[in-house]
This record gives structure tokens, C-alpha cells and sequence, in this order.
């Protein structure tokens, strides 16, 4: 039988939401989000979720930069966030005998930016060089290409936003931007040990009634088609095959999750044995899931060489085929590897209190712990369902051939 997890989620009188995971170690993990990531952007202003996220950072009207990175690292915390499609998040881990110090110092972040204008022109450098090292990664740059491929603009485009859009910011956009860090679009996911109550009265203190934000309409068309590349000073093909599955909202995403791992997980997977063990093809193959609240599409990617492209186009596309046949065996053993990888990753208080904001988001953080009977009530055919994909996109990035 599985440990009940002590769970608390309030809605506090402004709209803010607070889920608290409560803990006996010594450890905590505060973040506090918004539901304002890149998905809710228009093509102009691609990219300034992300930008926003570091401009946060920069300094409040409370605290300079250094002060809020020196207040929480001197007593030993790490502190980092991160933009997604339908989330920006800010977190702290720390020792919890200094949670109201982490607690105090994030809500004053997200609440209380300066948005300084000279900070602002500084980042837009560091924000360009960041574009422009992602690009020269290989395998971000064929992410983002394969993206591109699966869907229409904006929603197709970069996180980080293009050189264009970042360059174009001022002040006003992320004054704009952050009407929706208002109340109702926040959510603080706490797991640790704590006290809720002092948590709570800290919480009313910073998200206050106040006027409601609502995101726009996600623009979200799909499509599928093909991306090749070639490019000097690599020596490695970078292969990309992706394809459409369910979201967060529906209840099939646990089928996506048996399916991909079936497919690409780890080095007993089906990819991982086919094209590496059985046939030298590549170093590196693996599948994962990109899913949130109103998207979802699963990933295989191959560093291979540039010969083998179409051998190894054939062979994921033989193998995603071939799990319309899949063994009942088979499929009750990756249930239980899919339970087993959720229950380790309940150790990081991190992970979890993302998983709790995500969850919420798409449905109600509650159903993060139904994740065992979730995937268990999993049928063999839903998963055989799944492996009739009909259309896939492809990227690929290649060395360029010497003449």
C-alpha cells in the first residue's frame, strides 16, 4: 500500500491558488508561477514570457539583485525558475528553518519586478546570446526545428522568441505582460515542512484582492511536415521524428506515457535495443513526451550518422507500427516501470511541487497522486490505438558534405 501524501490545496480570497505538500525533512521547495508562458503570445511579441522571467530576477522595488540571490544563498538555498508554454515559474530550495526568508524573497520577485530600463537593454544582449547558443547546439536547434514542422505560428516558435522580437522591448511590454501575474493567474507550490498557516498569512499579504488578467485564446493549429539541414563544423546528423499525441487534459495522456516508454525510454526500450544493441546505429536514441494543459506531442531523437538517415527513419517508423502488436507481458511490465519512475521521483521535492502546478493547471493538482491507479486502469488496446500514428513530422540537421 502507498504512503498518502499530506496534501493541502487553498484558494485564497484574491484567486491565487497554494498547494502544500507537507514533509518531515528538512528541505523545501517553494515556487510561485504564473499560467503566462510562451503559448499565450502573439508572433510580435514572441519571447517576452521568457524575457519577462529574467527581468524578474533582475531586482524588485524591494531588493537588488544581489540582495535576493545573496539572502537566499547565504544560508545555503539554490534559486533558479523557468518559462514554459503555459507557465513561468521562480523556485527556491532551501533548508526549512529559513522557508519564510525563501518564501518572503520569491513572492517579492514575482510580485514587486522593477523592470529597470538599463537592466532591460543588458539582458537583450544576454537574452541574443542565448538564442544564439541554442542555435549553435545541435540538438536544441533541432528541437526548436521540429517544432516549427508539427505546428502554425506562433505557437510554433521558440520559447526564447527571435532576435527581432527580444530586440524590440521596451519597458511598456513587460508592464503589459505582467498584468498577468495578477491573482487569479498565480499559483505557489510549496512541499517541505512548513507551516501552512504562517505560509498562508504571507501569501494574503502579497496576492491581495486586485484586478483579474485573463490570458488570451492560445493560438494552436497543427501540422506536420519535413525539415533538412546541412551545416558545417558538425560531424554527427541530429535526427528529429515527432508526432501528435493527447494533452494533459485527457485522459489518454497515461496511455502517451506507457506508450513513449515502451518506445524510447531508457536502454531496455524498444529504440534503444533495435537501432543501438541490434544494429550499431547510433550512441544515442531515446523518446520523450512534451505535454501540458491543451498540447501534447512525443519525440524520438537519434544522433546517428548522416548515411543512415532513411535506415533509421524506417526502423522508428516500423517500431512505433510494430506496438499494435504489443505483448500483454510487456505491457504490464512497463506499468509498473511507469509507477516505479513516479514513485522515485516523489524523493525530489522540486519535481514535485512542478508536478503539482502543471497538474493543476491542466486538471487539479489532487490528480498528481492518482498517477498508480491512473496508469494501471491503462488498457493493452488503448496503447495499440496509440501506435497507428498516421502523420509525423521530421527534422534533421547533417554535416555538411565536403566538396
Amino acid at each position: 500500500m502507498r504512503m498518502k501524501a499530506d496534501f493541502h490545496k487553498i484558494k485564497l480570497k484574491s484567486g491565487a491558488t497554494l498547494l502544500f505538500e507537507k514533509r518531515k525533512l528538512p528541505v523545501s521547495t517553494i515556487i510561485a508561477a504564473s499560467r503566462a508562458g510562451a503559448a499565450y503570445e502573439t508572433e510580435k511579441d514572441k519571447g517576452i514570457a521568457h524575457f519577462t522571467e529574467h527581468m524578474l530576477f533582475k531586482g524588485s522595488i524591494n531588493r537588488t539583485q544581489q540582495e535576493f540571490s545573496s539572502q537566499l544563498e547565504k544560508v545555503g538555498g539554490i534559486v533558479n525558475g523557468f518559462t514554459a508554454e503555459q507557465i513561468t515559474a521562480f523556485w527556491c530550495k532551501l533548508p526549512s528553518k529559513h522557508n519564510m526568508l525563501g518564501a518572503d524573497c520569491i513572492f517579492d520577485l514575482i510580485k514587486n519586478p522593477k523592470f529597470d530600463e538599463k537592466e532591460l537593454e543588458k539582458e537583450k544582449n544576454i537574452i541574443i546570446s542565448e538564442i544564439n547558443r541554442h542555435h549553435d547546439l545541435p540538438f536544441s536547434y533541432v528541437y526548436m526545428k521540429l517544432k516549427e514542422m508539427m505546428y502554425e505560428k506562433p505557437f510554433a516558435l521558440s520559447i526564447l522568441g527571435m532576435k527581432e522580437t527580444v530586440s524590440s522591448f521596451d519597458r511598456n511590454n513587460f508592464l503589459r505582460w505582467h498584468n498577468f501575474y495578477s491573482p487569479e493567474n498565480i499559483i505557489i507550490s510549496i512541499v517541505g515542512k512548513l507551516s501552512i498557516e504562517e505560509l498562508s498569512e504571507l501569501a494574503k499579504k502579497y496576492f491581495k484582492d486586485g484586478k483579474n488578467y485573463n490570458l488570451p485564446e492560445i493560438s494552436l493549429a497543427e501540422r506536420n511536415s519535413e525539415f533538412y539541414e546541412e551545416r558545417q563544423s558538425i560531424d554527427q546528423t541530429h535526427f528529429c521524428l515527432g508526432f501528435h499525441i493527447p494533452n494533459l487534459m485527457d485522459k489518454q495522456r497515461y496511455t502517451a506515457e506507457i506508450f513513449n516508454a515502451l518506445l524510447g525510454e531508457g536502454m531496455s526500450s524498444i529504440l534503444h535495443q533495435e537501432v543501438r544493441e541490434k544494429r550499431g546505429l547510433a550512441y544515442a536514441i531515446k523518446s520523450f513526451l512534451e505535454q501540458e494543459k491543451d498540447y501534447g506531442f512525443d519525440i524520438v531523437y537519434a544522433g546517428i550518422e548522416k548515411k543512415n538517415i532513411k535506415k533509421v527513419k524506417e526502423i522508428v517508423l516500423k517500431e512505433i507500427k510494430g506496438l499494435t502488436n504489443l505483448k500483454k507481458k510487456d505491457f504490464e511490465e512497463v506499468k509498473e516501470q511507469k509507477i516505479g519512475n513516479w514513485e522515485l521521483e516523489l524523493e525530489d521535492s522540486e519535481k514535485v511541487a512542478v508536478s503539482l502546478i502543471i497538474q493543476e493547471i491542466a486538471t487539479k493538482a489532487e490528480e498528481f497522486y492518482n498517477y498508480p491507479e491512473m496508469i494501471s486502469k491503462v488498457k493493452l488496446q488503448d496503447v495499440k490505438n496509440m501506435a497507428k500514428i498516421g502523420n509525423y513530422s521530421l527534422a534533421v540537421l547533417a554535416p555538411k558534405t565536403k566538396k
